[in-house]
């Protein structure tokens, strides 16, 4: 049987594919609208405000508990026998062990104080990402690292 060439000319131009997307439309409009019935509205709730100044509060710094531990790291020598030091608040440490123990100490204390990493030019990355890392291991909070002031232009 042969399918009549009127009904396939008037199935392309057929437009029933936009009627789900007509319902859902409708059906998300009736959705809001209701949803939006019995809301109370807020110019309708007392809201008793002070009355307010514009004065700028200068802000108060906290002391610091025990100070700040500044540890600088240098390098020592020249060539391949050159030495990372590091100095822990004016004590000068070549023993990386007894570094880390040292900072583990302080941090068991009183974890807030803030260390400051004060790191050299001719320090290898290495050697500043270990001492970091103990840090953040024996449990300060506040690890920063020194900077050189730049010059104004």
């Amino acid at each position: 049987m042969r399918i009549p060439v009127s009904h396939q000319h008037s199935r392309e131009n057929d437009d029933s594919f936009m009627t789900p997307m007509i319902d859902v439309v409708f059906l998300l409009l009736i959705f809001f609208v209701c949803a939006s019935v019995g809301q109370i509205r807020e110019s309708t709730l007392a809201t008793p405000l002070a009355a307010g100044s514009v004065e700028a509060v200068d802000p108060v710094e906290s002391p610091k508990p025990l100070g700040e531990v500044w540890v600088r790291l240098a390098r020592r020598g020249a060539g391949e026998g050159a030495v990372t030091t590091a100095e822990v608040n004016n004590l000068l440490y070549d023993d990386w062990d007894r570094l880390r123990g040292t900072l583990r100490e302080l941090a068991s204390v009183a974890p807030e104080i803030p260390v400051i990493l004060d790191i050299g030019q001719s320090v290898p990355v290495g050697d500043f990402v270990d001492i970091y890392d103990t840090c953040r291991s024996a449990g300060f909070d506040n690890i920063q690292f020194a900077t050189a002031p730049q010059p104004s232009a």
